[in-house]
C-alpha cells in the first residue's frame, strides 16, 4: 500500500487549522456572551460618601416619612377648600321617574293631565344664609387642620435632621474608633513579633507570648464589633435618607467638638416657635372652634331655596314648566340632650387641649435646660479626656521603651496600651456626646439646622404654602 506523505501532511495541517479556527470562534463567542451577561448583571454600587449637608438635603428630599407628610398637607388643603365651598350657593341638577299604581295629575291645577308615569327634571338651588356659625366654624377647623399638618411636617423634618446628624456623627465616631483600634492592633502585633523573637532566645517566659496572643485576639474581636456597628449605623443612615439599607452611605468628615452659641432671653420666644408648641396652640384653637360649632346646633338654620324644572307624564303628555322659590328655616326643639352633651364634650376636649399645650411648653423648657446641662457636662468630660489621653500616651511610650530595653514586663506594656486605647475612646465618646448635646439643644430651641429652613423656603414652597 502506498501512502502519499504530502497529501497526509496537508490533510493534517488543514485539520489542525480547522480545529484552531473553531477554538478561536468558541473563545470569541464566549467573550461575547460573557459581555452580554455582565451588561445585564446589576453592578455593585460604588461606595457613596456624603457630607453632613448633603445627607441632610438628601433626607429632606427623599425621606418617605416627609413624603407622606407632604401628602397630608395637600389633603388638608383640599379639605380646607371643601369647607370653604359650603359657604357658597349649592346648585344641583336632578331627573326622576316614577311608576304609580293609579294615574295622578302631572301638574296639579294647571291643565291637569293624569298619568301613571311621572317624569321630572330640573335644577335645585340652595343658598346658605345663617347656620349659627357652624359653617364658618367648619371652615376655621379645616384651616387649622391645614396649619397643624404643616407644623407636623416641620416637626418631622426637624426630627429627621436631628436623627441624620446624630447617625452621621455616630458613623464618624465609629470610624475614628476603628482607626484607633487598628493602630492599637498593629502595635500589638508588632509587640507580639518582638516577644516571639525574645522567646526564641530564651529571654522571656512562654506565658508572656500567651498574654499578648490573648490581647491580640481580644483586640481583633473589638475591631470586628466596631466595624459591624459602623455598618449598622450606615444602614440606619440609608434608611433615614430614603435609600435601600444595603446601599450603606459613608460619612465624609472628621468628628470634632460642636460650635455652640447658647441663647439667653430669646429662648422663651424660640420655644413658642417650636413646631410642637405651634401645633399644640392650633389644637387649642381647633377645640375652641369645635365648642362654637356645638353651641351653634341650638341656633336656627336659614337657607334661600329655589327649584326650576319640568314635569311630564306618559309620552311626555302634560309637559309643563314648574318652579318654586322661598326661604327654609330649621330650628331644633328637642334632641334628647344630644346637643347639650356635644357641647359639654367639646368643652372637655378644649380643656384637654389647653393642658396639652401647657405640658408641651413645660417639656420644651425641660429639653432646653437638659440640653444645656448635657453640653456643660460633655465639655468638662472632653477636657478631662484630652488630659488623660496625653498622660496615657506618654505612659505607653515609656512602658514600651522599658520593655524593649528589658527593664519592664509585657504585662505593664499591655496595661499601658489598654489605658491608651481607653483614653482615645473616652475622648471620641466625649466629642460625640458634645455633638449630640448640641443637636439636642438646637432641636429643643427649634434651630436644628439652617439648611432645613433654606430647603423649606426654596424647594418646597408651593407644597407647604398651598
Amino acid at each position: 500500500m502506498v501512502i502519499n506523505v504530502c497529501q497526509l501532511t496537508l490533510t493534517n495541517r488543514t485539520l489542525t487549522h480547522h480545529i484552531e479556527t473553531k477554538r478561536l470562534f468558541l473563545r470569541a463567542l464566549s467573550l461575547v456572551l460573557l459581555g452580554c451577561w455582565l451588561a445585564y448583571v446589576p453592578i455593585a454600587q460604588a461606595e457613596t460618601f456624603l457630607t453632613l449637608e448633603q445627607a441632610i438635603a438628601t433626607g429632606l428630599s427623599q425621606s418617605p416619612v416627609l413624603g407622606a407628610s407632604r401628602y397630608e398637607i395637600s389633603a388638608a388643603s383640599e379639605a380646607s377648600r371643601s369647607a370653604t365651598g359650603r359657604l357658597w350657593p349649592q346648585l344641583d341638577a336632578y331627573a326622576g321617574y316614577q311608576r304609580l299604581s293609579d294615574p295622578a295629575a302631572v301638574v296639579p291645577f294647571k291643565n291637569p293631565v293624569f298619568s301613571r308615569d311621572q317624569y321630572r327634571t330640573g335644577i335645585n338651588l340652595k343658598v346658605p344664609i345663617y347656620h349659627g356659625g357652624r359653617l364658618r366654624g367648619l371652615t376655621t377647623i379645616a384651616d387649622l387642620e391645614k396649619a397643624i399638618a404643616k407644623t407636623n411636617f416641620d416637626f418631622k423634618a426637624q426630627d429627621l435632621v436631628s436623627n441624620v446628624t446624630n447617625v452621621f456623627n455616630l458613623i464618624l465616631y465609629l470610624k475614628a474608633l476603628r482607626h484607633a483600634q487598628e493602630e492599637t492592633l498593629a502595635a500589638l502585633r508588632k509587640t507580639r513579633d518582638d516577644t516571639a523573637l525574645k522567646l526564641k532566645v530564651g529571654r522571656i517566659a512562654p506565658v508572656d507570648l500567651m498574654q499578648i496572643d490573648t490581647q491580640v485576639a481580644a483586640q481583633e474581636q473589638a475591631l470586628i464589633k466596631t466595624r459591624e456597628a459602623e455598618r449598622r449605623a450606615r444602614q440606619s443612615l440609608a434608611m433615614l435618607l430614603g435609600w435601600e439599607p444595603s446601599r450603606e452611605p459613608d460619612a465624609q468628615g472628621t468628628l470634632a467638638p460642636a460650635q455652640i452659641d447658647l441663647l439667653g432671653e430669646d429662648v422663651a420666644q424660640l420655644i413658642e416657635d417650636r413646631p410642637d408648641v405651634r401645633r399644640a396652640r392650633n389644637e387649642v384653637r381647633k377645640a375652641e372652634a369645635a365648642v362654637k360649632i356645638a353651641r351653634g346646633a341650638h341656633l336656627p338654620s336659614l337657607d334661600l331655596v329655589g327649584d326650576y324644572g319640568r314635569r311630564a307624564g306618559s309620552d311626555l303628555e302634560g309637559n309643563e314648566e314648574v318652579w318654586s322659590a322661598g326661604v327654609s328655616l330649621t330650628i331644633n326643639l328637642f334632641s334628647g340632650g344630644t346637643i347639650s352633651s356635644q357641647v359639654r364634650e367639646a368643652k372637655q376636649r378644649l380643656m384637654a387641649a389647653r393642658e396639652n399645650l401647657r405640658a408641651t411648653r413645660l417639656r420644651a423648657q425641660a429639653e432646653v435646660l437638659q440640653a444645656v446641662s448635657s453640653i456643660k457636662e460633655a465639655e468638662h468630660r472632653l477636657i478631662l479626656a484630652r488630659t488623660a489621653k496625653k498622660t496615657a500616651a506618654e505612659s505607653y511610650r515609656i512602658e514600651e521603651l522599658r520593655y524593649k530595653t528589658g527593664a519592664g514586663t509585657v504585662t505593664d506594656v499591655l496595661l499601658a496600651q489598654a489605658a491608651w486605647l481607653k483614653a482615645q475612646t473616652n475622648e471620641l465618646a466625649a466629642i460625640y456626646d458634645h455633638q449630640a448635646a448640641a443637636v439636642a439643644y438646637s432641636l429643643a430651641t427649634g434651630k436644628i439646622n439652617a439648611s432645613y429652613s433654606r430647603w423649606r423656603k426654596n424647594l418646597h414652597k408651593k407644597v407647604l404654602e398651598r
